[in-house]
């Protein structure tokens, strides 16, 4: 089966995540081992991945030392071991450790509870309000054509067995999110219909009355307007899965994005 270099091009950072796997994973690393294009476009992400990674590290270790100067600063400041310039350090240090609690305070004021947009744009799916922009019941039709729409990468997984799916895709669209765009996937299952919504997790946050840890992921459970509701974060992205089955078994809809795996949740 001969792949094409766009869907090399999704592989890739599926690839460099850990996420590729099985028939796929020997697929790409044939084409890899066949093609110089896309060896290079491997390399240059790879390479592309280690210095942010590098960078975080730098930025991390220079807030560590930030802190820990600080931290000096103040004890020597209540102990009276000052210098002649101890105060105006102390005065500085204070002064930079407020201009990062206001930074992180505004990056996170700026990030939108995604729930109350995917129970909304939910409605208005199941009402007719929001056409879907393709529709298939192919998860990866769906994932190319998020392909390049998207300015972060999402995938939706393939169901081990398709001929025993419990669920059906109907097909997807995008949906505006501060000045950008999210992802939504219509699904249904035993004639219900279930709407998945993914957005950045830097753009969005994950909300529930209710919060369930598995697998060092938080899942939020939530009713709302006669929707529930489940949320989360996992590898930079957030989650809204709406639905409204009569009997609120978190797990049920898990199936859509985690398999088969569901019943061992």
């Amino acid at each position: 089966m001969m792949i094409d270099h766009k869907t090399i091009k999704i592989w890739i950072n599926l690839y460099l995540d850990g996420e590729l796997a099985g028939e796929e994973l020997q697929q790409f690393k044939q084409h890899i081992n066949e093609c110089n294009e896309c060896t290079k476009l491997l390399k240059k992400q790879r390479d592309f991945i280690d210095s942010i990674r590098s960078l975080k590290y730098e930025i991390d270790s220079g807030l560590d030392n930030f802190k820990q100067n600080l931290a000096k600063q103040i004890e020597n400041f209540k102990l009276g071991k000052r210098t002649k310039y101890a105060p105006f350090v102390f005065v500085a240090s204070a002064f930079i450790l407020i201009v990062i609690v206001l930074f992180l305070l505004y990056s996170n004021s700026s990030r939108v509870d995604l729930t109350e947009i995917a129970i909304g744009n939910h409605a208005r799916q199941v009402q007719g309000q929001l056409p879907l922009e393709i529709k298939t019941s192919s998860e990866a039709e769906i994932s190319s054509w998020f392909y390049g729409k998207l300015k972060f990468n999402f995938r939706l997984p393939r169901y081990p067995d398709p001929s025993n799916q419990p669920y059906k895709i109907k097909g997807a669209r995008l949906v505006a999110l501060n000045n950008d765009y999210a992802a939504l996937v219509s699904y249904e299952m035993d004639n219900h219909p279930m709407t998945l919504l993914v957005a950045p997790s830097k753009s969005a946050i994950p909300h529930g009355k209710r919060k369930v840890k598995f697998k060092d992921i938080d899942f939020y459970l939530d009713s709302k307007n006669g929707y529930n509701i489940l949320s989360w974060t996992d590898k930079g992205l957030t989650y809204a899965l709406v639905f409204d089955f009569e009997n609120f078994d978190w797990k049920r809809p898990c199936i859509v994005c985690h398999s088969s795996g569901a019943e061992k949740m």
